[in-house]
């Protein structure tokens, strides 16, 4: 899949020594990339097995941009703009930017099969420079994560991957998206083999497939059935056990608070910081020395 589709770029006149920075990640069935481009001129193109969401923020002097070599825009500014293409579609052009940084960020999605249709954005047709508030401020919370200023959290991630989906057939019909109700949440046994598999798995990524199909659902289903019975969304269930552990770590052992974060499953010391000082209201250290640890 997704892990392996990226936007190819290509000098037109080469004019600068780093002319763009780009920066990857990828979970389960779907990447992300963030192109920081200087001004410069260049082509651009993409095509792969997986469905093409970009987030622009860039005013370019000149260039174009079409897909599947019909749909064609010449739009200048395209701050704040979106751009998608299904899945089998080619998106390319050329940009011409002067003056300031300009960025890109895009997702790569190739959706996991269920029997939920809401992972189904086949149908959607390809849309040029349109607007969407709710897909722009997902995609933001996704760029976050991926640029170490967001939660760096695979659950967390997929969540907001499956909002994206959910988020791109409601840009398209609002009317068809309509979520369902939920009819009951997790059986006590689905719970049991949730937190089960967390504790187990603790200092380990923990992605929503994993969890998912632990229990038998659906991605999307499972989300919602998950929250509908804990008041929690699994990535917050799966940080708040991450935190609760730390504590418990932190408060029986001399351990550094960087052998700590490794052990509950955060990437380094700063995330751990981060989360446990928001759920928590105090930082590692002061938590130690709150209960007399240094």
């Amino acid at each position: 899949m997704g892990p392996h589709d990226k936007l190819e770029l290509h000098q037109r006149h080469p004019d600068a020594q780093h002319p763009f920075l780009v920066k990857r990640m990828s979970w389960s069935w779907f990447s992300a990339e963030l192109v920081r481009i200087q001004p410069t001129e260049l082509e651009f193109r993409v095509k792969g097995n997986a469905a093409y969401l970009a987030l622009h923020d860039y005013v370019r002097s000149d260039g174009e941009t079409t897909i599947n070599g019909g749909s064609r825009s010449t739009l200048s500014d395209a701050r704040d703009k979106l751009t998608f293409a299904p899945i089998g579609s080619s998106v390319e052009g050329w940009n011409c930017f002067k003056g300031r940084v300009s960025s890109a960020f895009v997702v790569h999605l190739n959706p996991p099969t269920s029997g939920h249709d809401a992972n189904d954005i086949s149908k959607i047709p390809p849309s040029l420079y349109f607007e969407s508030n709710n897909l722009k401020a997902t995609l933001q919370k996704l760029q976050s994560a991926l640029d170490g200023s967001g939660i760096d959290d695979h659950a967390y991630a997929e969540t907001l991957g499956l909002l994206l989906l959910w988020e791109l057939r409601h840009a398209a019909d609002p009317k068809h998206s309509r979520l369902e109700p939920i009819r009951g949440g997790l059986t006590g046994h689905q719970l049991k083999c949730i937190k089960e598999f967390v504790d187990v798995h603790i200092s380990k990524e923990i992605g929503i497939s994993q969890l998912a199909t632990l229990v038998g659902l659906s991605q999307f289903h499972f989300i919602r059935a998950f929250k509908h019975s804990v008041g929690l969304s699994p990535y917050q269930y799966v940080l708040s056990e991450r935190v609760r552990v730390a504590g418990e770590m932190l408060s029986k052992s001399d351990l550094s608070i960087a052998d700590v974060a490794l052990a509950v499953g955060f990437s380094d010391a700063s995330q751990l910081n981060r989360v446990f000082r928001k759920l928590i209201g105090v930082t590692p250290t002061a938590f130690r020395r709150e209960i007399g640890l240094r």
